[in-house]
């Protein structure tokens, strides 16, 4: 019987194309390259648009074609509502295609600095990469430019 005794956690072409602890020749631990990949794989996601409308995205039954988030920009962060609906959505899209997140607890409020703007902050758990277990998980970005803000406790 044949069992996995590696398994890579950055994607494919982060590896080939030099990945930050290739770059800095830093060695990341499994759980720490693992928290990287789900970072790189968030913001890819919340970059991509599918063609779907927001009733349509939440109400129907999205596949792999219609990976990303909908057409968003009528959204305002200055409407509960609206936050409401952003906070639906985007748990909406981390159930579906990122399924190593567990317990995933999404909010949005608008960005302090930037009224114009709403901040995304997420908590959830996903498996360790190694013996570690579980491992709490943190994301927090901006919904204009969707680069997460890195922190050592993330």
């Amino acid at each position: 019987m044949h069992s996995v005794s590696h398994v890579a956690v950055l994607p494919l072409f982060d590896r080939i194309g030099a990945a930050p602890d290739a770059q800095t020749g830093v060695r990341l631990t499994p759980t720490e390259a693992l928290k990287l990949s789900l970072r790189l794989d968030l913001v890819r996601l919340f970059n991509a648009r599918n063609g779907l409308t927001i009733a349509q995205f939440l109400g129907g039954g999205p596949t792999a074609l219609d990976y990303g988030l909908p057409d968003t920009l009528a959204l305002s962060p200055q409407s509960a509502t609206d936050l409401q609906c952003w906070e639906r959505v985007i748990t909406r899209a981390i159930l579906l295609y990122e399924p190593r997140l567990r317990q995933v607890q999404v909010k949005v409020t608008p960005d302090a600095a930037r009224p114009a703007t709403a901040r995304v902050v997420i908590s959830a758990t996903a498996a360790g990469a190694d013996e570690a277990g579980l491992f709490h998980f943190d994301f927090d970005a901006t919904l204009d430019d969707l680069m997460p803000h890195v922190d050592a406790g993330a």
